[in-house]
């Protein structure tokens, strides 16, 4: 859950709405330059500095719906889609196309011809890594000798003692 510097709570729907002017402006900052765009990360980066609100997941779960805001901002001001100035991983060449309309409203050194639509260049975009299926199923987390084992009941998802049954409502645990 996002949270401010204090570390209080904001929920994910004022955390967005925090979020989305301070995107828009950015977007248009890279539509005003022909060709420039903007990393999902830079983006994250960017609206969380400018809010004071963290996020505690990673951006890519929670990007996408920052751009759905400021993509219906847009079109509710009948502007061309800034939201396609932010590289995503299903970058596509429609997206390209749109990012040229914004180029074409905004930018201050478009080519003389209107310009083009930039193809789309996958190597750019960074990649996750994940760890082999194998690999992920090998790690057990290590737990100290002074610690308590802790499960996750599957009838109350509460997090409880690694028991026989559920300290919070009784069921039985799965086996460990």
């Amino acid at each position: 859950m996002p949270h401010r510097a204090n570390r209080t709570f904001v929920t994910n729907s004022d955390a967005l709405t925090a979020w989305a002017p301070i995107a828009r402006a950015r977007l248009l900052e890279a539509a005003a330059t022909y060709r420039a765009t903007v990393s999902e990360q830079e983006l994250a980066e960017r609206v969380q500095e400018a809010s004071g609100i963290r996020a505690d997941q990673p951006a890519d779960l929670w990007i996408g719906k920052l751009l759905e805001r400021v993509a219906k901002e847009a079109e509710r001001r009948d502007e061309p889609p800034l939201a396609s100035l932010c590289l995503t991983p299903d970058d596509s060449d429609a997206r390209s196309r749109e990012r040229l309309r914004c180029y074409q409203a905004y930018a201050t050194d478009l080519p003389a011809d209107g310009g083009s639509a930039a193809p789309v260049v996958r190597a750019s975009l960074p990649r996750r890594r994940t760890a082999a299926p194998a690999a992920r199923a090998e790690r057990r987390p290590v737990v100290p000798a002074n610690q308590m084992r802790e499960v996750t009941c599957t009838s109350c998802f509460m997090i409880v003692p690694a028991r026989d049954v559920c300290t919070s409502c009784g069921e039985p645990l799965p086996a460990a």
